[in-house]
């Protein structure tokens, strides 16, 4: 977990650069090295998530740091946030949904899972229009069947909570 730690740190750093003077800069590094738990530094990212939302020109140069601290702030259980995090990095320069890849075998159960959670929370208005010209099955058919998949995958409450997650995705990320 300490390597894990020290890994989110570097991520996060700078944005911290970006956003505080270099006293506050201090501090803020201070008292996220500090912090006896993860919960503690996602609580200390979702601060710098606020202080970030209105710079649209960190997205080029920290996107991946900026998407970390955004879903930070959905307060739900760091393995949850961590989770949704790795499914949308591991999708953002290519993504496809359905059940087959495209060599024609079947997706592997997280990746179904997280294509729906990415289909369903960045791109709800293309596939209801799929699902209109019967190009496609609904919104409804991909939240239920992601739900299911990350329940099957071992993530309970992530299968649980794809309903909040796809509407806090659509929320902070979409508008």
């Amino acid at each position: 977990m300490l390597w894990f730690s020290f890994t989110i740190f570097i991520l996060v750093y700078g944005l911290i650069k970006t956003v505080y003077t270099e006293d506050k800069q201090q501090a803020f590094e201070k008292l996220y090295s500090d912090a006896d738990d993860v919960k503690d530094q996602f609580l200390l990212r979702r601060t710098l998530a606020q202080s970030l939302q209105d710079c649209p020109k960190l997205i080029p140069s920290h996107g991946h740091d900026w998407i970390l601290c955004t879903l930070t702030q959905h307060e739900r259980e760091s393995e949850e946030t961590i989770r949704v995090f790795h499914g949308i990095i591991k999708h953002m320069n290519e993504f496809s949904y359905g059940m087959l890849t495209e060599n024609m075998k079947w997706r592997a159960m997280c990746d179904v899972a997280d294509c729906c959670l990415i289909g369903v929370g960045f791109f709800r208005e293309h596939m209801e229009r799929r699902h209109k010209m019967k190009a496609a099955p609904s919104v409804d058919y991909y939240s239920k069947m992601g739900a299911l998949a990350y329940q099957r995958t071992g993530y309970g409450d992530l299968g649980e909570h794809f309903g909040d997650w796809t509407s806090f995705i659509e929320k902070e990320f979409m508008t």
